[in-house]
């Protein structure tokens, strides 16, 4: 069983990046799963501010020399779990060097290692942000596991994409997954912001209204439906394993 990287990327800002790296985190923590989280956005390292449990970090990722090789706990720390990064915008060629000169997606080294690599590439349905989606994707040509995410708070009509020959053929070609990240209303996307909370954290704020509480339920639900769709949690690790004596891990079902 090799642990995951997984990279939530998009370049841009504004795309949605920190908003579904916590859904990602709820997720694994609805499941029990095992997981460190590793902020890259050390200027405002919002998401693991959080979620301070089980170890979250914050790593610069920049271009300077000396500090370049920081990037490298994220890798040092996936070979003990399954890791969940948040990348900042504008860390694209940062991120593309640190895999590169490493040649870390190499068949031989992950078997070596034990560690894959994904990216979830969050899209805001501009056409610049779909093109670097295709950059990315091409870039690594299709070694590295993508899966676009198309985000409906950013972007609620995405019949233009139809017209886009080049992604299309390239999901087609490559059976690329896609997810419909769903829409937070505004509402309650304010209240969990403002007070910088998790969604967990809103959930039993008792300023946190019934039915702000049940649109919250709703789109978390609708998410993480989505998101265990594409299968790459499948094989997680579970933090219940180590209290099993024996036999398979725990399947991938709701804690209590």
């Amino acid at each position: 069983m090799a642990n995951r990287i997984h990279l939530v990327d998009g370049e841009k800002g504004g795309v949605g990046k920190s908003m579904f790296t916590r859904v990602l985190v709820e997720f694994n923590q609805k499941y029990d799963l095992l997981y460190t989280l590793i902020d890259g956005d050390f200027k405002n390292p919002d998401v693991q501010q959080r979620y301070p449990e089980y170890g979250a970090q914050v790593v610069a990722l920049v271009e300077d020399e000396e500090k370049f090789f920081d990037i490298d706990i994220i890798f040092e720390t996936a070979l003990e779990t399954p890791v969940i990064v948040n990348l900042p915008a504008r860390v694209y060629s940062i991120i593309n060097k640190w895999i590169d000169e490493a040649d870390l997606i190499s068949p031989d080294f992950k078997e070596k290692s034990g560690i894959d690599i994904c990216k979830w590439f969050l899209c805001g349905g501009t056409t610049d942000s779909i093109e670097m989606f295709i950059d990315s994707f091409n870039h690594f040509e299709g070694q590295l596991k993508h899966v676009l995410v198309r985000n409906f708070g950013v972007c609620k009509d995405w019949s233009h994409m139809q017209g886009h020959q080049e992604i299309l053929k390239l999901i087609q070609k490559h059976q690329i997954a896609i997810v419909d990240f769903p829409q937070l209303s505004s509402r309650e996307r304010k209240f969990i912001d403002t007070k910088r909370l998790s969604f967990q954290q809103a959930m039993q704020h008792s300023d946190f209204h019934l039915i702000s509480q049940q649109r919250l339920h709703t789109f978390l639900n609708e998410s993480y439906n989505l998101i265990e769709n594409v299968g790459l949690f499948n094989d997680a690790p579970n933090r219940l394993v180590e209290t099993i004596p024996s036999g398979k891990p725990p399947q991938l079902t709701a804690s209590s």
